[in-house]
């Protein structure tokens, strides 16, 4: 028996319709707010009990014991309750099930379409964030790698300063390399805003270093450009059509025209 589950009852409805049902629960979980999702829960004829409750119960938590699935915190807690996988009177169990509940509403938030929920899980009481804004922070932790764009925008204190509370809501701060990032959030982006956000916010000799490395970079992106914009006007010119009409050019009159 773990948390009010048990592992060594055979059941009579089998564990394809267990699975199916465990999945229709996830399923609404995720889609649902909490207030329609409790009535789901209470009004639906298959969970009025289920046929195999046990079943029912092992089945959902296998697809959620791991912190993975996309599922709002709220409504993790009422299946929790509904199906007593903790104790209330542990403290460690109370935590690690709080633990278990955030990580997965924080990869349900990174989910598209849940944009508007992100943006209010990112609010400050003094800062209100939109959809748009919450998209361009998620956007700016994920996708393709663009270093000199990093550099560059890491070097507005405003964008600084909303990194570092995005780091916050989503990640943790301090960053710590060996923890899992929820999907679609990538390391090294990650480990990019957490690094200038730390240097830039605390140390001039760090802002200075940044702006150097910064510069550097983007003369050295705009030097190999010049460089191969050179070599090809330089293939270009040397090419047999380009070679014969100058020779033509430098010849009298009368010799270019027979």
């Amino acid at each position: 028996m773990i948390a009010g589950i048990d592992l060594g009852t055979t059941h009579s409805t089998g564990p394809s319709a267990a699975e199916a049902l465990a999945d229709r629960i996830v399923r609404n979980g995720q889609q649902r707010d909490p207030a329609d999702f409790a009535a789901w829960l209470q009004q639906s004829p298959e969970l009025q009990p289920p046929a195999d409750a046990g079943a029912v119960n092992l089945a959902t938590w296998q697809r959620l014991m791991k912190g993975t699935t996309p599922f709002p915190q709220a409504n993790f807690e009422q299946l929790a309750d509904r199906f007593q996988w903790y104790d209330r009177d542990s403290i460690r169990e109370c935590y690690d099930m709080a633990a278990l509940g955030h990580s997965m509403h924080l990869c349900w938030l990174l989910v598209p379409g849940n944009e508007t929920a992100l943006a209010r899980y990112m609010r400050l009481e003094n800062a209100p964030v939109s959809v748009v804004q919450a998209r361009t922070r998620v956007a700016r932790l994920s996708g393709p790698w663009h270093p000199l764009r990093a550099r560059i925008q890491a070097l507005s204190a405003r964008t600084r300063h909303e990194m570092r509370e995005t780091l916050h809501y989503l990640v943790g701060v301090p960053v710590m390399a060996h923890v899992a990032l929820p999907p679609p959030l990538q390391r090294r982006q990650v480990m990019f805003w957490a690094a200038a956000c730390d240097a830039l916010h605390h140390s001039v000799p760090s802002r200075r270093r940044f702006t150097r490395r910064t510069v550097a970079l983007a003369l050295l992106l705009t030097c190999a450009l010049l460089a191969a914009i050179a070599i090809l006007r330089g293939a270009f010119s040397s090419s047999p059509g380009n070679a014969d009409s100058d020779r033509s050019s430098l010849q009298p009159p009368h010799e270019a025209n027979p």
